[in-house]
Order: C-alpha cells, then sequence, then structure tokens
C-alpha cells in the first residue's frame, strides 16, 4: 500500500503543473527576387485605323473623305518614358469634284516616330513624321509629300489589344502644277495588337 500511495503522489505532483505546450519554430518564408518589369508598352505592334481626312489647296476647293489603314511600329520603354518608330499606310482618299473630273489624294503612306508617357495604362504621345502620297486629278496629277506631326493617346484593354485615337497635320508644301501650298488634316481611330 505504502508503495501504491508513493506512486499515486507522485503522479499527482507531475500532474499539478499541467502539461506543457509545445513549443513553435517560428516559419522562415524564402526570399523571392523578382525579375524587373519589362514596360507596359515596350515591344512590337500592328494594328488598323479607320480616319477622315482634309486636303486644304489654297485657292480651290477642299478635298475631303475617308480612308483605312494598316499600321504597324515598334515601342522602347524606359521607365515612364515610351520611344517608337512605326508606320502607316492608308487605302482611302480625299476627294473633290472640279471642273474635268475627280481631283483626289490617295496612296498616303507615312513612317513615323513618337515620343510618350506611361500613365497607368494610357500613353499620351506626340508624333513626328514623314508623309508622301499621289495627287491625281484635272488639275494636280504628281506626287507630293511633306512633314507630319501628330498627338494622340492609346489605351491597353488587355495585354495585348489597345486601342487609340489621334490627329494629324501634313504640310505638303508647295504644289508643283499649281504654285501654291497645300496641307492635310486627319482624325484616326484604331486598334492595335501587340506582341
Amino acid at each position: 500500500m505504502l508503495s501504491t500511495a508513493a506512486v499515486v503522489a507522485t503522479a499527482g505532483a507531475a500532474l499539478a503543473g499541467g502539461v506543457a505546450a509545445p513549443v513553435m519554430e517560428p516559419v522562415i518564408a524564402p526570399v523571392v527576387v523578382a525579375a524587373a518589369p519589362v514596360g507596359a508598352w515596350q515591344g512590337g505592334y500592328a494594328g488598323a485605323n479607320l480616319s477622315w481626312g482634309k486636303v486644304g489647296i489654297d485657292g480651290y476647293d477642299d478635298l475631303d473623305g475617308a480612308g483605312i489603314a494598316l499600321r504597324g511600329g515598334y515601342d522602347w520603354q524606359n521607365g515612364n518614358t515610351v520611344f517608337g518608330l512605326g508606320a502607316d499606310y492608308d487605302f482611302g482618299k480625299q476627294k473633290a469634284d472640279f471642273v474635268g473630273g475627280e481631283q483626289a489624294l490617295k496612296n498616303a503612306g507615312t513612317v513615323f516616330a513618337r515620343l510618350g508617357y506611361d500613365a497607368n495604362g494610357w500613353l499620351p504621345y506626340a508624333s513626328l513624321g514623314y508623309t508622301w502620297a499621289k495627287m491625281e486629278g484635272p488639275v494636280v496629277n504628281e506626287n507630293v509629300d511633306g512633314y507630319t506631326i501628330g498627338l494622340g493617346v492609346e489605351r491597353k484593354f488587355t495585354p495585348n489589344w489597345a486601342g487609340y485615337a489621334e490627329i494629324s497635320h501634313t504640310d505638303f508644301g508647295n504644289i508643283d502644277a499649281l504654285g501654291v501650298d497645300a496641307d492635310m488634316q486627319k482624325i484616326k481611330l484604331g486598334v492595335n495588337y501587340r506582341f
């Protein structure tokens, strides 16, 4: 009996302090080094636009009309600054009825550089380029060319698709056949696929 009492007393003393809770070691998460992000606008693109344009020839009625153009280019990005090179070709024409038939400007192609600012999915930009076109009709029948300036904004809707709106002014300078100046204004709405 004495030994049983001793065992019970020892067990009671051991339980008096309670069961000790296990000590949990802290979990240390591995350190992940993220790769430097590539700019949202960097890379190539191809797209198309619809346009409406007006060609003014000093002393003559304006030529106007709609067009559809294909566009392509490549952008580089450094921080929020975006620099790009591109080109587009317009299959439409601006026209008017002159004495003797239709006078038109068609086959307009442009190469351009642009500078923009990445504003969280928006890309406002300015462009400077060179445009050439064919002036064809009873009054003027010659190739014309000149510098083009533009302002636009592009907006990403998905990582690959973006829409844009742009206005531009082209100064064709002096038209040889008439000895007067001509210029063109265009409004463009388009989409680009970025890859």
